[in-house]
């Protein structure tokens, strides 16, 4: 998950909702000398720190963030932020206001006093949101009911932090709230769209249920592990980049999840039974077949 420089969209025309509407949602790579905000605003801005550290500081307190944080600038207050100069934060945000605001950011754990809190969910999920807001910038009415939607998730994530800060996601592990195949299909989704930074207690947390019931609901479903289902599609993107990009194996392995390009290369001709470089210099016709592959592993499980 590496953040744009500066990405950001401003809504235009007549406010369509009332109870909850979005204004603003951006992504930034903040430069170290970044001028200091330091203004009244009118709505609520949500902003979760994605990497490096800044400083949050109020008329009573000043707070230095790190990744893995979100602060809130409330309306009517002035908040002074800006990021370290020695590691530069990058965050994203989303900016709305509404009848509904003020109750939903006190359900979220932001009540009177309180700027700052602890992401207990991964920041991807946020991230993920605000690209997906950003992507659906026409100005059409369907397009508004997207991102309006996605401001709607952007906050019950934040909301499902706070409850798992305190457990009550936890203790509703053992009674499930959706069936098998609901899980089962949420957990792919999920995995596909975010699989270059997650581990599989990510997706369990995500979910809201205990890992070891997450783990063997997938494999009565998929007939794999979720471990085989994420190196799957790790391996099915790897092979397409070395196939069709010029991208170097230490760039292709940080995008598809790995740190290093040995770890990635080792788990690669396990998998394909080539090395990558062996596999990007074959001619397209003799390359291994994804699919092929797949299969040899099926067969291989059930003997």
């Amino acid at each position: 998950m590496k953040p744009p420089v500066y990405r950001v969209l401003v809504e235009q025309g007549p406010r369509q909702y009332e109870n909850l509407f979005l204004t603003l949602c951006g992504i930034e790579q903040c430069r170290p000398d970044k001028e200091r905000e330091s203004r009244v605003r009118d709505v609520y801005h949500l902003h979760v720190v994605l990497s490096g550290c800044g400083v949050l500081a109020t008329d009573s307190y000043t707070a230095q963030l790190r990744e893995g944080q979100i602060f809130l600038i409330k309306p009517g207050e002035k908040i002074t932020y800006y990021p370290d100069p020695q590691d530069p934060w990058a965050y994203c945000w989303m900016s709305f206001g509404g009848e509904d605001a003020r109750s939903l950011m006190e359900e979220a754990g932001f009540e009177k006093g309180v700027y700052v809190l602890d992401s207990h969910v991964p920041v991807s999920m946020f991230y993920r949101l605000c690209s997906s807001a950003l992507d659906a910038s026409q100005p059409t009415h369907a397009a508004s009911l997207k991102r309006n939607g996605l401001l709607l998730e952007f906050i019950a994530t934040a909301i499902e932090s706070k409850e798992w800060e305190h457990g009550t996601r936890k203790q509703k592990t053992h009674r499930p709230l959706h069936n098998k195949q609901d899980y089962i299909r949420y957990a792919i989704n999920y995995i596909k769209n975010n699989y270059s930074s997650i581990t599989l207690t990510d997706v369990s947390d995500y979910l809201g249920i205990n890992y070891n019931y997450f783990s063997s609901i997938f494999k009565q479903s998929q007939g794999i592990s979720p471990n085989e289902y994420l190196l799957q599609v790790r391996m099915r993107q790897s092979s397409q980049m070395l196939a069709s990009l010029t991208m170097d194996v230490q760039a292709i392995a940080n995008y598809v999840g790995y740190s290093d390009s040995l770890t990635f290369s080792k788990a690669f001709k396990r998998f394909f039974g080539v090395s990558p470089k062996y596999y990007r210099e074959m001619p397209a016709e003799e390359r291994p077949i994804f699919d092929t592959i797949l299969e040899n592993r099926r067969n291989d499980r059930q003997e």
